[in-house]
C-alpha cells in the first residue's frame, strides 16, 4: 500500500481521481525514481482521469464498462472459428482504436474475446490504455491487467485490517475463534498479530501514549525501528 486519501461524505473512490493519482504517482517518482504505470478498473476509466495521466506522460491500462458503441465495436469479432472447438476454452485480443462521446480523441482499446464452457455465446470485454502498441502488444497488455488480481487480493487484507469495530458501536468484534478461522494466510496472521494487537491509550500533559500488549513484543520492536524509513518517503 503506497497512499491513502480520507474523505467526508458519501465520496465515491474515484472522484478527484485527475487530482490525486497523478499526485501519488508523481511523489512515487520522486522518493523512489521509479517508472510507475497505472493500472485502473473501469470505475476510474473516466476522460478526466484519462487525460490527466495522458498530459503528465503516465503510462495507464483499465478496464472499460460495456455500452452500446462498445458492443458495436465488437460485433464482427465475437464469432468462432470454422471447426469443431478444443477442449481447453480459447481466448483471443485484437487491437482497436476507440472513441467514446466523451473522448476528444480515439484511444487504444484491446478487445479480449474468451470462450467460456457450455456457453454458446463468446464473452468479451475491453481494456483503454495508452501503452504503446510496439512495446506492448494485447497479449502483453491483458497479462499485465490480470495481476491486478493478486494486487486486489491484497488490497482487501489491508482493508480487513483496518476496518476498527469501535466499542462504542454495536457491529461487534470477532471473537478468537472467528479470528483463527480465517487465519489461513500469511497476511492474515500478520494482520491479527501486527495490527489487531489489545493496545491501551493514555493522555498526559498533552501527550498521547500508547500501550501495547504482550503479543505485539515479537513484531513491534522492529517495525518501529523502520518509521524513520517510512517518514522519509512521505
Amino acid at each position: 500500500m503506497v497512499g491513502g486519501l480520507l474523505r467526508e461524505g458519501n465520496a465515491g473512490p474515484a472522484e478527484n481521481a485527475d487530482t490525486w493519482i497523478p499526485h501519488l504517482v508523481r511523489r512515487l517518482h520522486e522518493s523512489t525514481g521509479a517508472q510507475v504505470r497505472v493500472r485502473i478498473d473501469a470505475g476510474f476509466t473516466d476522460n478526466d482521469t484519462l487525460e490527466a495521466l495522458e498530459e503528465r506522460g503516465i503510462e495507464y491500462l483499465g478496464r472499460l464498462r460495456s455500452h452500446k458503441g462498445l458492443q458495436t465495436l465488437a460485433a464482427p469479432y465475437l464469432k468462432r472459428p470454422r471447426g469443431r472447438p478444443p477442449e481447453q476454452p480459447r481466448e483471443w485480443c485484437h487491437d482497436l482504436e476507440y472513441q467514446a462521446g466523451s473522448w476528444p480523441a480515439t484511444r487504444r482499446v484491446v478487445l479480449v474475446v474468451q470462450e467460456r464452457p457450455d456457453d454458446l455465446l463468446l464473452h468479451a470485454f475491453f481494456l483503454v490504455t495508452n501503452l504503446s502498441k510496439f512495446d506492448w502488444p494485447p497479449e502483453k497488455v491483458l497479462a499485465l491487467y490480470r495481476k491486478r488480481g493478486s494486487a486486489e487480493s491484497h488490497m482487501g487484507e489491508v482493508k480487513s485490517a483496518l476496518d476498527v469495530h469501535l466499542s462504542s458501536t454495536d457491529r461487534g468484534a470477532s471473537t478468537v475463534q472467528d479470528v483463527m478461522t480465517r487465519n489461513e494466510v500469511s497476511l492474515g496472521r500478520m494482520r491479527e498479530q501486527v495490527l489487531k494487537v489489545a493496545a491501551t491509550l493514555s493522555l498526559h500533559a498533552r501527550r498521547i501514549t500508547v500501550h501495547l500488549g504482550d503479543a505485539a513484543d515479537k513484531w513491534w520492536p522492529a517495525l518501529l525501528k523502520g518509521l524513520p524509513k517510512l517518514t522519509a518517503l512521505s
